[in-house]
């Protein structure tokens, strides 16, 4: 019981330090961001203003204080991060045809496409702008401009995969993996990674931050295909069981493919063939899911990875930022949201 109440107590205090990060985050981005036309302002600030975890932000901010405690002037850069991370979920949005993000529209159901793929381009061209508002050495300010472009490439990459393997019922999960490395795992790993560079972190240092970062991210991705089968609506911002509906291959729906046996993987199979899937074909297919072992197997994999990335801190000097990132990976499992 007392051993309960600890981690509660350690889960509000979290809860609090997000809530400060996210407000710096937050009002550096609106301040920033251009207003000169109105509409364009307004979609572009959308999702930042819906809220958010600001994970990614967290990461850059408290990576950096493993070795400096002054994170106030590299603000920018974890804002750049941030915008950088709603450019691909504006796009994503487009792309995968959704209509709720956060609990609000999504920008093209808002607006329009044409405007949401403005409000997505302005903002990533802003994150490159972001980063040169950033008080440090202009060789580190090179180094990230570099990464942040690696970055870009590779989330269009992670999403090209995403919706490739929308056509096909053969994805293996090692395919799966890769795709989320790009999509989520790397601006995750960049973030950790711009955090050690800007503290001047070493060599090693670096190299276990980018693992940290990238074992996280897989870990994130693989917890949210568990929340959007099996999560509250309300609680993760859009309908139970919408990557189903769109054939989306999580990590759930592949094992389930390859674990099933006949009738229920064909019965699987026809669900997911179906142009127009109604919510009794949803509900039966989450019920498939759950019954192969998906979920057991994926919160395995999750376990793993987490027990893996907190290893990587070892390499740190014992300080609060440092044990701020470890409960992040600990408590990160149990989330609902």
């Amino acid at each position: 019981m007392v051993r309960k109440v600890k981690i509660l107590e350690e889960y509000e205090l979290m809860k609090k330090d997000f809530k400060v990060i996210a407000e710096k985050i937050d009002n550096f981005i609106l301040k920033h961001l251009p207003n000169n036309v109105s509409n364009l302002w307004k979609a572009s600030k959308h999702y930042i203003i819906a809220g958010g975890k600001r994970l990614r932000p967290f990461f850059i901010l408290k990576s950096y204080s493993l070795l400096d405690e002054n994170f106030e002037k590299i603000i920018p850069i974890a804002a750049a991060i941030e915008i950088l991370h709603t450019f691909s979920l504006i796009h994503d949005d487009i792309m995968d045809r959704d209509s709720t993000r956060r609990n609000v529209p999504t920008v093209h159901t808002k607006w329009n496409e044409s405007l949401a793929i403005l409000a997505g381009d302005i903002l990533l061209s802003q994150a490159f702008v972001f980063v040169d508002k950033t008080k440090i050495p202009q060789d580190i300010k090179y180094k990230i401009l570099i990464e942040l472009g690696q970055v870009s490439s590779k989330l269009c990459e992670g999403q090209a995969m995403d919706m490739e393997f929308e056509e096909r019922t053969d994805v293996s999960s090692e395919e799966y993996m890769k795709m989320v490395e790009l999509k989520t795992g790397s601006l995750f790993e960049i973030s950790a990674f711009i955090g050690g560079l800007c503290a001047n972190a070493s060599v090693s240092q670096i190299k276990s931050l980018k693992e940290f970062g990238k074992k996280f991210g897989l870990s994130f991705q693989i917890i949210d295909d568990i929340l959007g089968l099996i999560g509250e609506e309300k609680k993760i911002g859009k309908p139970i069981g919408s990557d189903l509906r769109k054939g989306k291959k999580t990590y759930l729906l592949i094992y389930a493919l390859e674990h099933l046996k006949n009738p229920e993987k064909s019965n699987l199979i026809t669900i997911l063939g179906k142009k127009e899937k109604n919510n009794d074909d949803i509900s039966k297919g989450i019920e498939l899911i759950k019954h192969s072992g998906a979920i057991e197997s994926a919160k395995k994999i999750v376990k793993n990875l987490l027990d893996e990335a907190i290893s990587k801190l070892e390499v740190f000097p014992d300080s609060e930022a440092k044990k701020e990132l470890q409960r992040l990976a600990k408590f990160s499992i149990q989330r609902t949201y």
